[in-house]
């Protein structure tokens, strides 16, 4: 920024010069003028120096506008000139692609080399990608050591094949010593639809593709798509408004109940979290759940969430209602933060909750991190007066050793045990194995995602305890789960 207001306020002071300049001259032709006597020899003289001045005028602004246009450490064209000159090529026929290429860890290049010999190495670069372009087709320095480049486009091995020539002379780069730089550009490309002119926004969509590489090309490379920059931007979205949902209240736990098998009744429930927002209405969980996970909100979402199903199981306590065991989930992100489960205690304290009537569920893959933490982890949930289930069991690699070392109190049966159909022998006998080996272990077996009746039956022949699945609910806000419940 302060480069541009320099060259600005050198390009205001030249044109004042010019025009202190020209006034100058047209001054010196009137006195000049006066001495003439012929009319004639008046015009000569004044046309002859209006069209010097015009001329010096004309010269002098295109080297100023080359100057303007050209990047102070590449030499070649900044980000201005390259997006001019890309729009008007655009204008021609012929498909094109607009490449935004990012030298990677080049920091550690100029903490390694130093500034000037990161200049030099971008100078080089500059050369090296430029010498691979045609006459319609330009390049420029983005910012940093970010570079945009336009490309005619006739094919995705072809543009893969140009690439890699340029990437093969940037691995090339040696230092005085001869030991390589290590050079490697990351390549987004965006391929330009019909009749688009907006440079910008090219290089924000060919940006937003380099952070999604695919390892199908022969460089470093992602392809814009559509549909992935629309989810993006919707998880943009969510982001911005997921702390007020949460003050506000906007996310709510909807119950999913679990059935005993003998008489089909309720006999638990899962807290399945929704988040209900204003304006929108209904947001799924598969919607907002993976984004969560991923930017760690889900560890703030998880302990929201406990609370409010301890508010809910203290109140049905003080109704004189039955006792139904409410689980509720736990993410593996809570495991990245020291003595987590302090907050849980803390929370669990504020409320009257009558001993195991919340289950902590703790998903198959937390099992195969720490085992030794995860055992002690257990025993807290224990000692606290919850207990303790292992989700989706049968979904990874499942490890009997784990069965042995850390004390859960029931096993959920994964839904991939009941998705291969009725005539899946070998798939019964897996269920009925796991059923028995839990029986034996003192555990209880529920089985989740059954949608089928003659899965139930199935079941019921196999002892298993509890069945939690569409054959008998959906996940339902909570006033209905209690008239559902609590009916008698």
């Amino acid at each position: 920024m302060k480069q541009i207001i320099s060259q600005l306020k050198n390009i205001s002071m030249m044109l004042i010069w010019d025009v202190i300049t020209a006034v100058a001259l047209f001054v010196l032709t009137y006195f000049v003028m006066d001495e003439l006597q012929t009319t004639f020899s008046k015009f000569m003289l004044a046309a002859g120096v209006s069209l010097f001045v015009l001329v010096m005028l004309v010269i002098k602004y295109q080297l100023l506008y080359k100057q303007y246009g050209r990047d102070d450490v590449t030499g070649g064209k900044n980000k201005k000139e390259f997006e001019r000159i890309a729009k008007d090529l655009l204008k021609g026929d012929g498909s094109y692609v607009v490449v935004y290429a990012n030298i990677d860890r080049f920091k550690l290049i100029n903490e390694t080399y130093g500034n000037d010999v990161g200049d030099q190495i971008l100078r080089q670069i500059h050369k090296i990608i430029d010498d691979e372009l045609r006459w319609d087709e330009v390049s420029g320095r983005i910012m940093a050591d970010n570079f945009g480049v336009l490309m005619r486009y006739h094919s995705l091995p072809k543009l893969d094949q140009r690439l890699y020539r340029i990437s093969k002379q940037l691995s090339e780069l040696t230092d005085e010593q001869g030991n390589s730089y290590g050079i490697i550009l990351y390549f987004g490309v965006y391929v330009v639809e019909e009749d688009e002119t907006n440079i910008s926004v090219m290089l924000e969509h060919a940006n937003l593709a380099r952070k999604k590489i695919s390892p199908s090309h022969l460089v470093p490379m992602g392809i814009y798509d559509v549909k992935e920059s629309q989810r993006l931007g919707r998880d943009k979205a969510l982001e911005m408004k997921m702390h007020n949902a949460l003050e506000q209240g906007h996310f709510v736990p909807f119950l999913q109940p679990k059935y005993e098998l003998e008489g089909e009744s309720i006999a638990g429930a899962e807290a399945l979290v929704r988040w209900i927002d204003p304006e929108e209405g209904m947001i799924y969980p598969n919607e907002f759940i993976p984004l969560f996970e991923s930017n760690g909100f889900i560890v703030e979402l998880d302990l929201y969430m406990f609370e409010e199903v301890c508010k809910l199981v203290e109140r049905w306590n003080k109704e004189g209602h039955p006792i139904i065991p409410v689980s509720v989930n736990l993410s593996r992100s809570h495991f990245e933060i020291p003595n987590f489960f302090d907050y849980y205690e803390y929370v669990l304290k504020k409320y009257d909750v009558p001993p195991r009537s919340i289950e902590i569920e703790l998903t198959e893959s937390l099992f195969f991190n720490d085992m030794e933490s995860l055992s002690v982890l257990v025993q807290q949930i224990h000692d606290a007066g919850l207990s303790c289930s292992i989700d989706d069991f049968g979904s990874g690699y499942s490890s009997l050793n784990m069965l042995k070392d850390v004390k859960v109190d029931a096993l959920k049966l994964d839904r991939v045990f009941f998705e291969s159909g009725d005539n899946d022998e070998r798939g019964k006998d897996i269920v009925q194995s796991v059923i028995q080996l839990a029986q034996a272990l003192d555990l209880h077996t529920i089985s989740e995602g059954v949608e089928e009746r003659e899965q139930v039956e199935f079941l019921k022949e196999m002892h298993c305890d509890l069945i939690q699945g569409y054959v008998f609910a959906k996940p339902m806000p909570v006033p209905e789960f209690e008239k559902l419940a609590f009916r008698s």
